[in-house]
C-alpha cells in the first residue's frame, strides 16, 4: 500500500511565508514474528534410506579412498550426506534418518535415486480434504498443507522442489504457468528492491465520465482503498468460531485487510475488530442492522435485491455495495446485468474445491473468471466493477493467476481454517457440507498465524509482479499474455501434429 503522509515546510521569502506539502512514501510490508504449531503434528514427509545400498556405497567409497581416510578432510567428506535440514546428521546418519526434519527438497532422491526415496506421510493430511491432498502421490515437494503450514508458521517464502519428478502441469491453477521472463522484460529489485512495487486495489465503482457541471454527479465514485488484494471470506458458523473470527479480525486490522462476516459474528468482537469488517447481510436484515450498514466501508449482499441496495444508498452513499453470485456456467451474464443495475462489486465464489455450483458440468474457476471477464469486456462494462474471486485458491500462486484471470481481488476461505490448524471433518466442498471439529485456541497466536500467513503471499506476489516487470497488480487484472494455458499449448500443439499428417 502506499502511505501516503503529508509533512507541512514553511518557506519564508521577502516577508511572506507560504506552506509546501510535499507527499512522504512508504512501502507496504507487514511485520512477522514466529508462531510455532500449537500442537505437535505428523511429519509431512517421510524419508527412507536403503540400508543395504547405503552399506554398499560406504564399501565402495572406503576402497576407493583407501589410505586417504587417514586424512581428517576424506572421512568427513565419506561421512557427509546432501541434506542441509540435517535428516541424516544423526547418530547413524542415513541408516537411522531423521525423518521430522524432512521437507520434502528431494535433494537426496536426486543425488542418490537408487537408496533414498521420499514418501507424503498419509497421517499428515488427516485434518484436510481431498482438495488439500496433491494428485501425485509419488512426488514428495509442493505439499499444500505444509506450504500454508510453514508460511504461517514463519512468515517466509518456502523454497524448495529440487528433484521434483513430477508433470509440468495439471489440473486447476496447476494449467496456468505465469510468464517471468527476465530477458523481455529485465526483473524489478523485488521484494527486497529500490523500486516500488504497489499491491494496491481499489473496492468499488468509478465514475466513467468527469463531470464539469456545478451539479452534484449522478454516479459518483465509491471506493475503498485496501493494501493487498487478499481478503478474508466469510465462513459460515460450521467452520468457525469464535477463535477463528477474532484471529480473523485481528490479522485484518494489523494487515489492513478486510474480512466478511455475518451480523451475528460481528457481535463476538470489539469495535476496533469491526473496522475492517465487511458485513454480509440479507436483504431483508438491513433495517434491524441500520448502525452496522451505516458504519461500514464496504457492505456485501447475499444477494441482489433492488430495493435492498437502493436502502442501502440511503444509509450509507458512499459505502460500495458488493453482491455474493455463486459462479456458474450463465454468471457472466447475470453479472453484466448487476453492473447495469448500478452494483459496485461482484463477489463471485465457487465451491472449496474450486468448482462451479453446475450439477450437469461444474467448470473450474480460472474457466468461469475468465469467462465473467470477457463478457464484460466485450460490453464496455469491465471498469465500472471490482470482481471478487473466492473458492479454491488456497496457495499464493493462486493469486497472480487469479487476477490475470480477470479478477480484481481474491478472497480466501478454508486456507484459513489450514494455517489455524483447524481439523476438516470430512469432504468441505461447500458451506453446507463442510464441517470443522469444535475447539478454542489462543486469539493472539491465531492472529499472528494469519499475519505471518498473509506477510509471505505479499512477498510471493511481489515477486512474480517482479519478474513480469510490472510495478502495479491492478496492471496484471485480464492479463492473459503474462501467462500460459496448458489447454491452449495443447490444441495448438495437436493442430500442427494434425496439420502435418
Amino acid at each position: 500500500m502506499l502511505e501516503r503522509a503529508r509533512s507541512i515546510d514553511v518557506n519564508v521569502a521577502n516577508g511572506r511565508s507560504s506552506a509546501v506539502h510535499r507527499a512522504v512514501y512508504e512501502r507496504y510490508k507487514i511485520e512477522t514474528h514466529s508462531a510455532p504449531s500449537r500442537r505437535k503434528q505428523p511429519r509431512p514427509f517421510t524419508p527412507r534410506v536403503s540400508k543395504t545400498g547405503l552399506a554398499g556405497m560406504l564399501l565402495r567409497e572406503v576402497f576407493e579412498c583407501g589410505f586417504n581416510l587417514r586424512r581428517k578432510e576424506y572421512r568427513r567428506a565419506m561421512l557427509s550426506r546432501p541434506c542441509i535440514y540435517g535428516v541424516f546428521s544423526g547418530r547413524f546418519g542415513g541408516f537411522h534418518p531423521i525423518k521430522e526434519r524432512c521437507t520434502g527438497c528431494m535433494r537426496c532422491v536426486q543425488e542418490y535415486p537408487g537408496i533414498c526415496t521420499v514418501d507424503r506421510n498419509p497421517e499428515f493430511y488427516k485434518f484436510a480434504d481431498s482438495y488439500w491432498i496433491p494428485d501425485d502421490p509419488t512426488t514428495a515437494s509442493g505439499s499444500p498443507v505444509a506450504t500454508v503450514s510453514y508460511e504461517a508458521e514463519t512468515g517466509k517464502i518456502p523454497i524448495k522442489g529440487m528433484g521434483y519428478k513430477g508433470a509440468f502441469a495439471g489440473q486447476g491453477w496447476d494449467s496456468i504457468w505465469t510468464d517471468m521472463s527476465e530477458i523481455v522484460r529485465p526483473t524489478r529489485d523485488g521484494v527486497y528492491g529500490r523500486e516500488y512495487i504497489s499491491t494496491l486495489v481499489d473496492l468499488g465503482r468509478k465514475q466513467r465520465f468527469i463531470e464539469f457541471s456545478n451539479d452534484e454527479p449522478r454516479n459518483g465514485s465509491r471506493t475503498a482503498e485496501i493494501s493487498l488484494p487478499i481478503i478474508f471470506d466469510y465462513l459460515p458458523p460450521s467452520l468457525n468460531s469464535q477463535s477463528i473470527i477474532r484471529s480473523i479480525a485481528g490479522a485484518s486490522g494489523r494487515t489492513g485487510a478486510l474480512y466478511i462476516a455475518s451480523p451475528g459474528q460481528a457481535t463476538q468482537l470489539s469495535e476496533d475488530h469491526r473496522e475492517r469488517l465487511i458485513p454480509l447481510i440479507s436483504p431483508s436484515e438491513i433495517n434491524e442492522n441500520y448502525d452496522l450498514v451505516l458504519e461500514a466501508r464496504t457492505i456485501e449482499l447475499t444477494s441482489h435485491d433492488s430495493a435492498a441496495l437502493k436502502r442501502i444508498r440511503e444509509i450509507n452513499p458512499n459505502a460500495p455495495v458488493s453482491v455474493r453470485l455463486p459462479l456458474s456456467n450463465d454468471a457472466s451474464k447475470i453479472t453484466a446485468d448487476l453492473v447495469r443495475n448500478g452494483v459496485d462489486i461482484v463477489h463471485l465464489f465457487a465451491n472449496y474445491h474450486g468448482q462451479g455450483w453446475d450439477e450437469n458440468n461444474p467448470t473450474f474457476v480460472k474457466d468461469l473468471i475468465r469467462s465473467v471477464h470477457r463478457k464484460l469486456v466485450a460490453d464496455s462494462l469491465r471498469d465500472e466493477v471490482t470482481l471478487i474471486v473466492s473458492g479454491g485458491i488456497t496457495l499464493a500462486e493462486h493469486v497472480p493467476k487469479a487476477i490475470i484471470c480477470g479478477a480484481d481481488l481474491v478472497a480466501i476461505d478454508t486456507t484459513v481454517l489450514v494455517a489455524l490448524q483447524a481439523q476438516l471433518l470430512g469432504e468441505c466442498a461447500s458451506p453446507e457440507s463442510g464441517r470443522i471439529a469444535p475447539e478454542n485456541f489462543d486469539t493472539g497466536w491465531g492472529e499472528q498465524r494469519l499475519v505471518n500467513l498473509l506477510a509471505s503471499w505479499h512477498d510471493q506476489l511481489i515477486e512474480i509482479l517482479s519478474a513480469m516487470g510490472m510495478r502495479d497488480v491492478r496492471r496484471l487484472r485480464g492479463d492473459v499474455g503474462r501467462a500460459m494455458f496448458n489447454e491452449d499449448l495443447e490444441k495448438e500443439a495437436f493442430g500442427d501434429i494434425i496439420n502435418r499428417v
